[in-house]
């Protein structure tokens, strides 16, 4: 792999000449610029664009923290992020730290050292909390870190009302909730709130099971999903706190001769890729993922423009109505 130096001789310049022209420091003329540009070319040269953004006043660098890559709705926000990023002139640093402390907090570290622009935080644990000053250039999703870092989340608690409307309008009269992880401290446990008032407002019975911090990252609900339906035989209603769930709910009724949406009616959140693929469709609250990480990588550059940053940013949700209420 060719370096700096090789640049610099086969140039018949400095390094120093070779780092100004790749930082754009100070006064090069054309000729030597283009002999230089050559010589990378010749030698297959890549810069290392890291370095050189740690070099400069602005890094082009935006970190991203979050539990899993493998989970589809994390998937996506990483998608997202990343392109928002691209779009506007940044680069994405990805650290996935499966809800352990020790790597939340080392990477946390590792992306202040390296004085990347801004950290996206879309892990909901709380080990950073005490970790964050109120002036770091961090924006959190679904979760409160302090009072002065900014966050971004869906409205969770319309979520949980327009779920049990809809299933209760379908007709259905004992429903269930399956929480993501309420041991979490994340917004998305409003959506159990805003189920529950809706059925104690309408005299529905109702209950709620909670699946694991071990189930979120491992996406193995079998368990909980067949003890609710052992326990709660007439259950007829649904409300999953993510899609991956509702998935795993609509098989373990096939598995049991339950027809979805006959015998029961399922509905998720998030609205990922998985609803449409999946048979029965799934019917879900979508959440605007889009909007959530451009507002996010907005609020980084607005941060770094030393610009006002929104404290508290709620986005709407939407019911998309699909084969497993219908």
């Amino acid at each position: 792999m060719s370096t700096l130096k090789d640049v610099a001789d086969r140039s018949g310049v400095t390094i120093t000449t070779v780092s100004r022209m790749l930082n754009n420091r100070g006064y090069i003329s054309a000729k030597t610029k283009k002999t230089i540009q050559q010589a990378m070319k010749e030698l297959n040269y890549q810069p290392n664009e890291f370095a050189r953004s740690l070099s400069k006043k602005n890094s082009t660098f935006i970190g991203l923290i979050v539990p899993s890559a493998s989970n589809m709705f994390f998937s996506k926000i990483i998608d997202c992020t990343e392109r928002h990023a691209q779009e506007n002139g940044y680069k994405l640093l990805l650290c996935t730290s499966n809800h352990e402390e020790k790597k939340e907090i080392e990477y946390f570290n590792m992306l202040r050292a390296n004085k990347v622009a801004g950290i996206i935080l879309a892990s909901h644990t709380g080990f950073l909390d005490a970790q964050i000053p109120d002036d770091a250039p961090v924006i959190s999703f679904d979760h409160t870190v302090s009072a002065k870092i900014p966050t971004i989340c869906s409205d969770n608690y319309q979520g949980g009302i327009i779920a049990a409307q809809y299933l209760i309008k379908r007709g259905c009269r004992k429903l269930a909730h399956i929480s993501g992880s309420a041991k979490l401290n994340s917004f998305a446990n409003l959506r159990y709130t805003g189920f529950k008032d809706v059925c104690e407002k309408e005299g529905i019975p109702h209950i709620v099971v909670d699946a694991s911090e071990e189930q979120f990252i491992s996406m193995k609900y079998e368990g909980t999903i067949n003890s609710l339906l052992d326990n709660n035989p007439e259950t007829d209603g649904i409300f999953a706190s993510n899609d991956i769930i509702a998935a795993k709910v609509i098989t373990a009724c096939k598995k049991r001769n339950i027809r979805v949406p006959e015998q029961m009616k399922v509905i998720g959140y998030d609205d990922i890729d998985l609803c449409t693929l999946f048979t029965p469709s799934i019917t879900t609250i979508h959440q605007p993922i889009e909007e959530i990480c451009s507002q996010a990588v907005k609020n980084v550059i607005l941060f770094c423009e030393n610009k006002i940053v929104p404290t508290n940013i709620t986005l709407p949700v939407t019911l998309i109505e699909r084969e497993s209420t219908k």
